[in-house]
């Protein structure tokens, strides 16, 4: 492949197309239009990069080298289905879908119609569409596909200034799986955590704003130590004491049983970190189970 920068066409128009779109335009990349279901934020990243836009994905495909389809994923196979009918992909031509978890064989009518197919998957959660293609530099990107397509993905990624690793279709689901715990559990335990500051007073924003710091710590602590030696908190310690103290605080088994769940887990942690012995592991896990039997009889 020379070295010429591919002409790429864009399937969706919401976080993950449009902060590609930005990202691509600024590194010199030849956008060839943006199709999406509807024309209102399409139009606008249209405008803004001076790109056209359509609402027909097929209209793309004539000149379009690199094909992404950014749609969610319940809709890729739609897009797909719909670019095929027309015969719209030709040999050569490069599709990628950008779903963390679908396997790259839902693009499979556009390899039959001779164009090679694989996925680039951003490790990165955007929460609107106006986030700039800056968001995608020193990110990683997992890229499965045919070995033609790899290396258009690499060098796409390489220019983002991203970081690219290969990953087998089998395990998308758990890769996806493990990126979900982080980014999407993270706020739901942040939600569970403000609510439960609501319970004396706070406010969610006076709670999120207390609550934030303590994030940033943890994180940075991760940052520098990694996620065994960056645990701290009751359960490294083996204070059960303080355990029980947060169990019997909680005022409904939701609550209760959720925190006994992560608990039997960061007990692992701990034990990994050699911060408690084994007997100290045993006390706190004896709060943790005997507990929930106790809420149950």
């Amino acid at each position: 492949m020379n070295m010429q920068k591919s002409k790429i066409g864009i399937v969706g128009a919401g976080k993950v197309g449009s902060v590609l779109a930005r990202g691509l335009f600024a590194k010199g990349y030849q956008l060839t239009g943006i199709a999406s279901h509807t024309l209102g934020s399409a139009s606008q990243l249209g405008k803004e990069l001076g790109v056209t836009t359509t609402i027909r994905a097929a209209d793309l495909m004539q000149d379009t080298e690199v094909l992404f389809i950014t749609t969610p994923d319940r809709c890729i196979g739609e897009v797909v289905a719909e670019i095929a009918k027309d015969n719209g992909f030709k040999p050569g031509q490069m599709v990628f879908h950008t779903s963390g978890c679908l396997p790259v064989e839902i693009l499979e009518p556009a390899k039959k119609q001779g164009a090679w197919i694989g996925c680039m998957h951003p490790l990165q959660s955007f929460s609107n569409r106006e986030s700039t293609g800056e968001r995608l530099a020193g990110i990683y990107f997992a890229l499965t596909g045919q070995t033609e397509v790899i290396q258009e993905a690499e060098k796409i990624v390489k220019d983002l200034g991203g970081i690219s690793f290969q990953l087998l279709d089998a395990d998308k689901p758990l890769y996806h799986g493990a990126a979900c715990i982080v980014s999407n559990y993270t706020v739901s335990l942040m939600h569970w955590a403000s609510q439960l500051y609501g319970r004396f007073g706070l406010s969610s924003e006076e709670a999120l704003a207390a609550l934030l710091p303590l994030l940033a710590g943890t994180v940075q602590n991760i940052k520098e130590m990694g996620a065994v030696r960056g645990l701290t908190g009751p359960i490294s310690r083996g204070d059960g004491i303080t355990v029980k103290a947060h169990i019997e605080a909680f005022e409904n088994e939701v609550d209760k049983n959720l925190y006994r769940m992560l608990g039997l887990y960061t007990l692992g942690i701990a034990l990994e970190k050699g911060t408690v012995d084994e007997k100290q592991a045993a006390d706190v896990e004896q709060i943790l189970r005997n507990d929930n039997k106790k809420d149950r009889r």
